[in-house]
């Protein structure tokens, strides 16, 4: 899946205080991805450290990751592609966003 630059420069900037040999997205080469209990885990972990108050999930991270995406003026079809949605229909909860912020901001006139 193709990430924006900055996201490299901050993940460089994060992987280079790790110490060497550790590995950033599993524990030793060959083992499986992680299970979503354990990404759901390793993000609660990242948020009490950080002292964020406002819970994070996977989904809540995708789902900003495709509203940002159709803020900045992607197709659709190009957030479904990235997300790996089989039906378009699936990739549309996402514009309902978009559409109550906009209708958000004419409600300001």
């Amino acid at each position: 899946m193709p990430l924006p630059k900055a996201f490299g420069q901050v993940f460089g900037f994060w992987l280079k205080d790790r110490p060497r040999g550790e590995f950033a997205f599993a524990q030793h080469p060959g083992d499986p991805p992680p299970t979503p209990q354990v990404a759901r885990a390793y993000l609660r972990r990242l948020r009490q450290r950080a002292h964020l108050a406002k819970p994070i999930t996977p989904h809540k991270l995708r789902h900003t990751y495709a509203t940002n995406l159709l803020n900045a003026g992607a197709e659709r079809v190009d957030i479904q592609a990235l997300l790996g949605h089989v039906n378009l229909a699936t990739t549309q909860i996402y514009t309902h966003v978009d559409q109550d912020r906009m209708a958000a901001v004419v409600n300001k006139l």
